[in-house]
């Protein structure tokens, strides 16, 4: 919708520039022929030239910095409103116009053709004379001339000298390509007028050469004014009779003018100057400068493209919600359900890297010549030890081959356990054996909606927790099968969901908190936010509770502690490597940081400092749930930028 509004806004401008300085300088000019010239180039330019984009090239500074930040993942639930998109609104009345003037064509076609296949046609190379009461006044359509029977064989030759100019000069091309842009343009009424100008133009030009040929100028323009009534509304026709006035006549009269005089066509350069600067396109250029001295480091410039592309799997199905981020900075944008994509901004002498978890990640050179196929490759989990976990999807165990063949836009949430030391087995406790090289639980989202939903101790439907905002959730637990059904009997076999919302004037634990990234904290216009994460369901873990597990000295002392301990990887340094490193981790009862996992990688140097920063931080405060401490899932994004 955007590119279609900026598009007839450059086409509004370029034919209103061409119609001001027709009507300014050229309306009353007897170069005929030179202005159908200027006229059809006016439509041509503002048909095609709002597609052509200008560049101008802007240098900036940029300094090297490098910053670790702890961030907000929150779930914002979407609202439907009731009023209509006004844009929606926009677009449709703009295309009823389009459909109105197109039928407005085909309704005057369909009148000529019954005209002409119910009249005599009567040769005259290259035109066909077609008598017809149908209109009172003569007009050509193609290659047909059309006239009343009442019209007497004089006034039928004058007619015939001067429309046979409209058929050689082929004038109705000039017409198609005006009700080209009067469709486009029905909204803009300089559009009419610029077209009243085209049809006014094609009498002169016919008139003109009527004149040389008529044996008596006074009978040619004693005929027009007999036709002076009766002119047809049709669109793609010259009428005999178009425009019949004082100027008309006036233009007849053959006075001789300065070749000079068509020098005013070139006062169009500066139109096409002021709109082709109006609407250029910075490229920027950085120069790199030293953050201390000021000085320029490296001259290396960035020239700015734009990519269009598609993400799919291996099978050719679309990987929706796949990262794609420029090297060496932090811009990026995420694939949408059909898997495409577009990122703007993007410096010739960098790569983009698609990223989405279970795949491998790709660094590919970006095309800009045409779009895009990049297709993802399936990745093997491997749990600390470097062996291959035990897939377990939906409570079966599966082998490695088939946990990847599971459609990952089928997923609802992947949780990793792993034996984390000689106290803490989760994997082997609840799995056995079997479990020793880490276990990877799958749930799927067709398993998800079997779930049976307590809400407040009340039994909802199937998709009763969309029907509450995240907003208003206290807390929520997810219990296994065996302990559902222990507690809610065969209702409960499908496992069950837990949730105890805020009631009316109950006070909510804040969720933002200003941190740093640096020494010394940031203004509030700079906030880092941390919030439980809500998306990755780990079995008889809470994600939201009463009181939230807490770092030693708060929030703000748990972004100083990162950036304090995190080291940059020198080889993601080295190739300008960038990103936002999302981590999920359980807070246990005891306080101490588990199941350190990445839920969306960057690259493997940056997730692993990632894990390495957030496994070794100190003990937390446990969260509790009901004056006892509980176990709870939380989320820390750590983000990595020159």
């Amino acid at each position: 919708m955007e590119a279609l509004a900026l598009y007839l806004l450059k086409s509004v401008i370029w034919i209103s520039g061409f119609g001001l300085v027709f009507i300014l300088f050229l309306r009353n000019e007897r170069f005929f022929f030179l202005n159908r010239i200027y006229l059809v180039a006016g439509i041509l330019t503002s048909l095609f030239f709002p597609l052509i984009s200008v560049h101008y090239t802007v240098v900036l500074p940029a300094i090297r910095t490098f910053q670790t930040e702890s961030t907000v993942v929150s779930e914002v639930q979407n609202t439907i409103s009731i009023i209509p998109d006004l844009k929606l609104i926009l677009l449709v009345l703009y295309l009823a116009g389009i459909v109105y003037a197109l039928f407005r064509i085909i309704r005057q076609g369909r009148s000529l053709l019954r005209s002409i296949s119910k009249s005599e046609i009567i040769s005259f190379h290259p035109v066909k004379l077609i008598k017809t009461p149908d209109y009172g006044s003569a007009f050509s359509f193609f290659s047909y001339v059309f006239v009343n029977p009442s019209v007497t064989d004089i006034e039928t030759k004058e007619i015939m000298h001067h429309e046979l100019v409209h058929v050689r000069q082929k004038h109705w091309f000039d017409l198609l390509l005006a009700e080209l842009l009067c469709m486009i343009q029905w909204f803009n009424p300089l559009v009419w007028i610029y077209i009243r100008f085209i049809r006014q133009n094609h009498e002169y030009l016919a008139d003109e050469v009527a004149l040389q040929r008529t044996s008596d100028p006074s009978v040619y323009k004693a005929v027009l004014l007999n036709q002076i009534v009766g002119a047809p509304v049709v669109s793609l026709a010259n009428s005999f009779n178009y425009s019949l006035n004082k100027k008309r006549f006036n233009m007849m009269k053959n006075i001789i003018s300065s070749p000079y005089r068509k020098m005013k066509i070139l006062l169009i350069i500066p139109v096409f100057a002021f709109v082709l600067y109006a609407f250029a396109k910075p490229d920027y250029r950085y120069k790199y400068v030293d953050e201390s001295s000021g000085s320029n480091v490296s001259g290396n410039s960035l020239q700015q493209n734009s990519v269009k592309g598609k993400v799919v799997q291996q099978d050719g199905k679309p990987l929706e919600a796949a990262n794609i981020t420029i090297t060496g900075t932090t811009i990026g944008t995420i694939a949408d359900d059909k898997g495409n994509f577009k990122l703007d901004n993007i410096p010739n002498d960098e790569s983009l890297v698609i990223s989405f978890v279970g795949f491998k990640t790709k660094v590919l050179k970006p095309v800009f010549t045409a779009e895009m196929n990049i297709k993802m490759e399936r990745d093997t989990v491997v749990i600390g030890n470097g062996h291959t976990p035990l897939y377990v999807v939906d409570g079966i165990t599966v082998t490695g081959a088939e946990a990847e063949k599971i459609d990952p836009n089928s997923i609802e949430s992947v949780s990793v356990l792993k034996d984390k030391s000689a106290t803490e087995k989760q994997a082997t406790d609840k799995y056995g054996e079997k479990g020793k090289d880490g276990v990877v639980e799958i749930l799927t989202k067709e398993k998800a909606a079997k779930m049976l939903v307590i809400i407040d101790g009340v039994v909802h439907e199937k998709d009763g927790m969309s029907k509450i905002s995240l907003e208003d959730i206290k807390s929520m637990k997810v219990l296994t099968e065996e302990a559902s059904v222990e507690k809610y009997g065969e209702k409960g076999k499908y496992g069950v969901i837990e949730a105890i919302t805020y009631k009316s004037g109950e006070e909510r634990p804040a969720t933002k908190v200003v941190a740093t990234s640096q020494s010394e904290p940031k203004t509030d216009k700079e906030p880092v936010e941390v919030v439980q994460a809500v998306n990755n369901h780990d079995h008889d873990a809470f994600v939201v509770v009463e009181e939230m597990p807490e770092f030693p000295g708060g929030r703000d002392a748990m972004a100083a502690w990162i950036t304090a301990n995190v080291k940059y990887p020198a080889k993601a340094a080295k190739a300008k490597i960038t990103g936002k490193v999302y981590v999920n981790f359980i807070v246990s009862y005891t306080g101490k940081v588990k199941n350190v996992v990445v839920s969306k990688s960057v690259s493997p140097t940056l997730n692993a400092e990632a894990i390495r920063v957030i496994s070794s931080m100190p003990d937390w405060k446990p969260g509790n749930q009901g004056g006892k401490p509980v176990d709870v899932q939380m989320q820390v994004p750590v983000e990595f930028k020159f």
